[in-house]
């Protein structure tokens, strides 16, 4: 059975990673609306609206877009996308990244991840043999 529950997160507030299902843009701001991996939705604010000269630069440049990752409220933005030498992952504005979900690419939020869950929990050789 799938959560159908509605949730709003100001970008600092966000963790986990979610799907982008839609979004309402406003004059500042866009509201993006995500579905989670247990099938919650929520509502996520950001702090800027699409760009379509962050597109028009993608497609001159003969890079076919594909997917987009928005991480940490927009600070960080990253966009998968096909060349006539392969893929390729390029830096974008938030800007870019909201005016490629409205061309059609395919776009994840990253809010980073839960509080108190370490990076690694696997000692390196070198932490193993200094521990003893």
């Amino acid at each position: 059975m799938e959560d159908t529950r509605k949730h709003r997160h100001p970008s600092n507030e966000f963790v986990g990673s979610a799907v982008v299902a839609g979004a309402v843009y406003g004059s500042r701001t866009t509201l993006l609306k995500l579905r989670t991996f247990s099938g919650e939705l929520i509502e996520y604010t950001v702090g800027d609206i699409p760009d379509p000269a962050g597109t028009a630069e993608f497609s001159s440049n003969n890079l076919r877009f594909i997917a987009v990752q928005i991480q940490h409220g927009g600070k960080r933005c990253s966009v998968i996308t096909l060349t006539p030498e392969g893929p390729r992952r390029s830096l974008a504005t938030l800007g870019t990244a909201l005016a490629l979900f409205r061309s059609g690419a395919h776009t994840v939020v990253d809010g980073g991840l839960k509080s108190g869950v370490p990076c690694s929990i696997y000692k390196t050789a070198n932490e193993r043999r200094s521990s003893g």
